[in-house]
């Protein structure tokens, strides 16, 4: 189980003469209340969570408001009753911190950026071998360029509510490193495709460059490339809200030595 990064919630003993547990939530409205927990939710198989969440109410009609909720800080905090049949004592009570489900959305995010591959480039010809003026094919392992999810779900009086987080790779970007003396980065909307000696020397590819000069021209002899894949980053909750947390992008630097073949020609005398 994760924690949200919130701050941590005052404890139902604190209130009460009760034991507590550290999974807890609830919902309401747009409002998560949160412990989370990750994978799929109980019940999404088709089985039963035999336990209860319901809001705790004032014990009795002259209970201040105070009795069920609280205010630390900047966090609300709302009583609620945890009630399991099968265990003694069978309700428990927890102070539960409210959070949106943005940031339920953010915390399923940061196991999916743990899980987005590093990218590496694949190059023909190879970074050590570029020609000049010689189309260079860039692309990475087709198997990588493939969407990642995470889901974070919280159980809730209402049933499990789940937040799924995925990113999804939408861009290949070149940096060359040959600056002014090239044609600028190349962007491809898909991981490229692998070069094979059958292609040959001069068909085309959609996630190509081509060095007009030398690397002989810089001091340590290459052009510093580099090879970058942008990830989309999208949440959708079982509630129906969605949204977006932005792009993610990450990096892999090459060493490109590109080298011009003169051409020779010969005078023949017949």
């Amino acid at each position: 189980m994760t924690a949200l990064a919130v701050p941590s919630p005052a404890r139902a003993s604190d209130a009460q003469n009760s034991s507590s547990i550290d999974v807890s939530a609830g919902v309401d409205g747009a409002r998560v209340m949160a412990g989370i927990r990750w994978g799929s939710p109980p019940g999404s198989d088709g089985s039963n969570d035999e336990c209860e969440w319901s809001v705790a109410l004032p014990r009795d009609t002259h209970s201040d408001p105070e009795d069920v909720t609280k205010v630390i800080g900047t966090t609300t905090y709302r009583l609620y009753d945890y009630t399991c049949l099968d265990r003694d004592p069978a309700t428990t009570y927890h102070w539960i911190p409210e959070v949106s489900t943005t940031t339920l959305a953010q915390q399923a995010s940061s196991v999916v950026y743990e899980n987005i591959p590093a990218p590496w480039g694949n190059f023909a010809p190879p970074a050590h071998r570029g020609i000049v003026k010689l189309g260079t094919w860039i692309w990475v392992n087709p198997l990588m360029w493939i969407p990642i999810s995470a889901t974070a779900w919280v159980p809730t009086p209402a049933g499990p509510v789940s937040v799924t987080t995925t990113a999804t790779p939408k861009e290949l970007i070149f940096n060359p490193g040959d600056g002014a003396l090239g044609t600028g980065e190349v962007t491809c909307r898909g991981p490229g495709i692998p070069w094979v000696e059958a292609f040959g020397d001069t068909l085309p590819s959609p996630c190509m460059y081509t060095y007009l000069h030398s690397s002989s021209t810089q001091d340590d002899g290459v052009f510093d490339a580099t090879v970058s894949i942008e990830w989309e980053v999208t949440w959708v909750s079982s509630l129906g809200a969605r949204g977006s947390l932005g792009t993610v992008t990450l990096d892999a630097h090459h060493r490109m030595v590109v080298r011009e073949i003169q051409g020779l020609v010969k005078n023949v005398t017949r």
